[in-house]
């Protein structure tokens, strides 16, 4: 049996993530604290290599949903418009589009602008 909220995460930006863990593991960002459906909250942080989202209890981590974390901190959905920016179609091998998500941290985008302002 399903439930409507089965799975749900409950995000505080301003809560104290060291209560749950004195440290976090190299290249990860602090975002505050998660509460899972069931109760159990921790230290909620970012990997800033490949974007995913982890609980950190205590030095042990717990994968999260990315999709989840996202409605929970109120940035699911599309990303916001930039300034000057303008969709566009990019024609790029497996290889190449893989280096550009690594680059900007989980998002293509983000890591072709990185290469560039590193050419200029």
């Amino acid at each position: 049996m399903t439930h409507i909220n089965r799975g749900r995460l409950t995000v505080n930006p301003d809560g104290n993530w060291r209560i749950y863990t004195n440290t976090l593991p190299a290249g990860c960002t602090p975002l505050g604290t998660v509460t899972r459906d069931e109760g159990d909250t921790g230290a909620l942080a970012r990997i800033d290599r490949t974007g995913a989202y982890v609980q950190v209890n205590a030095g042990v981590l717990r994968d999260l949903d990315g999709r989840k974390v996202a409605a929970a901190m109120g940035t699911a959905g599309r990303p916001a418009e930039m300034q000057g920016g303008k969709r566009r179609n990019v024609y790029l091998d497996d290889e190449s589009w893989r280096k550009a998500q690594a680059l900007g941290g989980g998002n293509a985008s983000d890591g072709i602008r990185i290469a560039l302002a590193r050419e200029g």
